[in-house]
């Protein structure tokens, strides 16, 4: 018999509201920083929004590579690797896109060590101030570290991002269960509707939407 695989509460992830607080925050970050520390807040916004935006795992973020990137198309993807039938194509915000190419052609074009070839398409997409590629540990750190400057030091984690992620995808497509689960990269839906819970629905409107200009009633 299925069962719920976790319990997933609402201090868990963020809300709209939340979430783009913490964007907006972001922003006034990179505004007011000096010269000198640009470049790492500009990395900071990166971080969160393509965890918050894309629902990557940590390990996932972590092995992204120039070429699983494609941030030229007008349907702009993450691919991501894993086991074979663990594969799949992340599909992104077209905005979030572009900030991964001004970050690819500004801060990472300075993080580069001596020797590295930038257009190398094998290298890690994201690099570190040091002009290294983040592991699951540096990531998680770097991430509760931005969370908390920004007020979210209890709750703050890479999984309260993914969690963020998948919230928003199941709400803003309407509910769309198959949509939110291959982003995710779940094996089994059951796991996926863990975010239904969360999203309150005006049943008698979907009930009108399913029998809309279907149904023919004689005049009384």
């Amino acid at each position: 018999m299925s069962k719920t695989p976790w319990i997933l509460t609402r201090e868990m992830f963020l809300d709209e509201q939340e979430l783009g607080d913490l964007i907006e925050s972001l922003a006034c970050a990179i505004g007011t920083a000096v010269r000198s520390d640009r470049d790492s807040a500009l990395l900071d916004q990166l971080i969160v929004a393509c965890l918050s935006l894309s629902g990557l795992r940590n390990s996932e973020f972590c092995n992204l590579r120039l070429v699983d990137a494609d941030l030229g198309s007008r349907r702009p993807f993450f691919c991501v690797a894993g086991t074979r039938t663990e594969d799949r194509k992340v599909h992104i915000p077209r905005l979030l896109a572009r900030l991964a190419k001004q970050y690819i052609s500004g801060p990472r074009s300075r993080f580069l060590p001596t020797g590295m070839d930038a257009k190398d398409e094998n290298q890690a997409l994201i690099l570190s101030e040091k002009g290294r590629p983040f592991d699951r540990t540096v990531l998680y750190r770097r991430v509760v570290k931005i969370l908390s400057s920004h007020g979210l030091g209890e709750r703050a984690s890479v999984q309260l991002l993914r969690h963020t992620y998948g919230y928003l995808a199941y709400k803003r497509t309407g509910g769309n269960l198959l949509f939110t689960q291959r982003q995710l990269g779940h094996a089994h839906p059951m796991v996926t509707a863990i975010y239904q819970q969360f999203v309150t629905e005006d049943y008698s409107t979907l009930a009108d939407q399913v029998g809309a200009e279907l149904l023919r009633v004689a005049p009384e």
